[in-house]
């Protein structure tokens, strides 16, 4: 009996084929049941979620708290209404502050609402990235007022800047020119805030 010049390819067929079947199985068996083949994800994942204790309250329940007392509330309102009409109006009040859980537990306060006062909290959405949309407000030490005053990017951001309402960043321009003539350096007048941050 003569063996088929072609058997060795019938013999890899029948192992892609086993190998094909066995990994249909083993697949089958590891879909949860609750998968949703259109939308890609655990339909039972829905409810396990709505048991995670909650951590994040909305804007809403920082603006209009009755926390504190008339003053803290009219302080809260004013930075919320600040914040709404401002660059920062899409941004939660908890992004900068923290989770409201981590703030408030059982109606009772249990720390402060405090935040990282350095640069590092601003970088993380305005740190120099060639990825980020056009027109997206960046650090540069090029930047008009960055320029005049020195300012670093290891400069803490509220020296200068209300995160609550952030003043319009000023164009970028050409550093001051020194010129010499004839043995003279002639430079540009000193200028003020409000003339360099227009």
């Amino acid at each position: 009996m003569s063996v088929s010049p072609r058997a060795h390819i019938y013999r890899l067929v029948v192992l892609l084929g086993i190998g094909a079947a066995g990994f249909a199985a083993i697949r089958n068996l590891a879909i949860p049941e609750s998968w949703d083949d259109e939308n890609f994800y655990r339909v039972d994942s829905l409810q396990e979620l709505k048991l995670q204790p909650l951590r994040f309250g909305g804007n809403t329940a920082c603006a209009g708290s009755g926390c504190h007392q008339d003053q803290r509330v009219a302080e809260h309102r004013e930075h919320f209404t600040a914040l709404t009409r401002g660059k920062h109006g899409g941004l939660a009040c908890e992004t900068c502050h923290g989770p409201l859980a981590r703030h408030v537990s059982g109606g009772r306060r249990v720390t402060p609402a405090l935040i990282n006062r350095e640069n590092t909290l601003c970088l993380g959405c305005h740190a120099p990235l060639v990825s980020r949309p056009e027109g997206f407000p960046q650090f540069s030490a090029e930047n008009t007022g960055h320029w005049y005053f020195d300012v670093e990017i290891t400069t803490p951001c509220r020296d200068c800047h209300d995160p609550h309402e952030p003043r319009q960043m000023a164009a970028p321009r050409q550093r001051h020119v020194l010129e010499e003539h004839a043995g003279t350096v002639a430079m540009e007048p000193s200028h003020t805030l409000g003339e360099v941050m227009q």
